[in-house]
């Protein structure tokens, strides 16, 4: 089954199209409402609490979970946008130029975030995270306005990532509602405030992909399958991936750290892990992840070459220092082996 691409003939399209082609005709629209400048690090020593630990390889990159999805994306070549809360003066907006990654900022009066991601020598980070700073009415109405200009005509919107203080918690639903009522299919990585509302919302209105890490299928199955998948055994995050499904999710793309990824839908679960590797870093493998499936997905594969390729993505990431997302070509030297699960 391939999602449905643009609408052959839609009044809001038709509306919108000289808005959407300032927006380079964007095949995949991500939207990130929590940005972030990334600092990472790695400590080629185990860390001493209360010490002085020196740091090596240190590095700052435009990031957040959508932004790095629209990186992996324009480091393949292919279209997309990325919108975001963003000032021109920005650190933030000097690291997008520098990648070259096309973006729609939505001026919003203050700085984006900044986090740090330290590397252990096991390939382990411990992240220090900023909250955001907290958007007014008039920055979400703005943002709200700019996405939605940009949807109608894309092949896909990405709603990624967490929600700053001011944001509705019910952000990425309505986002999601007013995306299919112009025939664009959604995929959703997110967590917090953001993954309970969208939750709340099943099943009448469903991503059509979602896309959590271990932690964050725990949080919306409220099972456990964390304690499972330390002991090697995926049958507890298939079966909650499996209870997303039966509530009118129709792909649960939910990747599980090193034992790969599994990918659940109404027709079907599959089961990808990569060769052993050794990590460097983990930071931004679940948005590489993400990327890796939309760009399957563009390319017509179907559920199994779709998820291969997602860990394929994934695993070239953790191959990278701080928060680099791959290119094609370090993707597809990874050897991804897929097997169908009983359904």
């Amino acid at each position: 089954m391939i999602f449905p691409g643009r609408a052959a003939s839609d009044p809001w399209r038709d509306e919108r199209i000289t808005v959407a082609s300032r927006y380079f005709e964007a095949v995949i629209i991500t939207f990130t409402p929590n940005p972030s400048l990334d600092r990472t690090a790695s400590l080629p020593h185990e860390l001493s609490v209360g010490q002085r630990n020196q740091l090596a390889g240190v590095s700052t990159q435009a990031a957040g979970r959508g932004v790095n999805v629209s990186r992996a994306l324009h480091n393949a070549g292919r279209s997309t946008l990325a919108v975001l809360p963003l000032d021109p003066d920005d650190p933030l907006t000097e690291a997008l130029r520098e990648r070259g990654v096309p973006n729609r900022p939505v001026p919003v009066g203050r700085r984006a975030r900044t986090n740090l991601g330290v590397s252990h020598p096991d390939g382990t980070v411990t992240k220090f995270v900023e909250p955001g700073e907290p958007l007014t009415p008039e920055n979400v109405t703005a943002l709200f306005s700019t996405v939605m200009a940009a949807v109608p005509g894309a092949d896909w919107l990405a709603l990624c990532g967490s929600l700053p203080p001011g944001a509705p918690a019910d952000w990425f639903v309505r986002l999601t509602q007013l995306a299919h009522e112009v025939n664009v299919p959604v995929a959703v990585d997110t967590h917090g405030q953001a993954l309970l509302a969208v939750i709340a919302a099943l099943p009448d209105t469903a991503p059509d992909v979602f896309a959590p890490n271990a932690a964050e299928l725990e949080v919306a199955s409220g099972m456990s399958i964390i304690p499972s998948l330390l002991s090697g055994d995926i049958a507890p995050a298939v079966a909650a991936a499996q209870s997303l499904v039966d509530r009118g999710i129709p792909r649960v793309l939910a990747t599980i750290g090193s034992l790969g990824a599994v990918l659940v839908t109404d027709h079907g679960a599959w089961y990808a892990v990569a060769e052993p590797v050794k990590v460097v870093s983990a930071v931004g493998a679940g948005d590489s992840a993400l990327a890796g499936y939309l760009l399957a997905r563009l390319d017509g594969a179907q559920d199994a070459d779709a998820l291969a390729r997602a860990v394929a993505y994934g695993t070239a990431c953790v191959l990278l220092p701080g928060a680099n997302v791959p290119l094609p070509e370090q993707a597809d030297a990874v050897t991804v082996l897929v097997s169908e699960l009983p359904h």
